[in-house]
């Protein structure tokens, strides 16, 4: 097995890559989604397999999170990690990162039982840091951070989706 590099001189020289050669900064991630029946569905990311399921009373049998809360689960995900990235790149030692996430969602927008937005309505999260950074670097990261989540903004700017399906017979 392969010793890893320190986080920060990961980021680093990966920063420096895309300031040289800005097209190395372009990732295209994929996802490969397959239904198992009900509403379970087994999603294929990489080398790694995710199962998504709907609760008893949504009509799923539960045995995985749905895609809202998986949802919510990539951008605390995703804000955990960009904390975790930049302290590093700060010099910020960080003892604990945690991130409780909520959404609220209009049900009757699924349902077409009314014209609302069936997606969330708004999200929140609250991070909570044990570092023993002083106030001004700890300040420093917590911007860094808010402006730097891909998910977050992915979610603030009503990213584009094109949908495309093809009818077997």
């Amino acid at each position: 097995m392969n010793e890893r590099r320190p986080l920060k001189d990961i980021l680093t020289s990966r920063k420096a890559l895309f300031v040289k050669k800005p097209e190395a900064a372009v990732y295209r991630p994929g996802v490969s989604t397959e239904w198992k029946g009900g509403l379970l569905n087994e999603n294929r990311i990489r080398t790694h397999v995710v199962m998504s399921d709907y609760p008893v009373p949504s009509g799923g049998d539960d045995q995985a999170p749905n895609p809202m809360e998986m949802m919510l689960m990539a951008l605390g995900s995703c804000v955990s990690a960009v904390f975790v990235e930049y302290a590093a790149m700060l010099d910020i030692e960080l003892e604990a990162v945690n991130v409780e996430l909520t959404g609220d969602i209009d049900l009757r927008g699924l349902f077409n039982v009314a014209d609302v937005n069936p997606g969330f309505r708004n999200v929140s999260y609250k991070v909570r840091l044990k570092t023993t950074a002083d106030e001004a670097k700890t300040r420093e990261l917590i911007d860094l951070a808010a402006a730097h989540c891909p998910v977050s903004s992915t979610m603030k700017l009503a990213t584009p989706v094109a949908a495309e399906v093809t009818v077997d017979r």
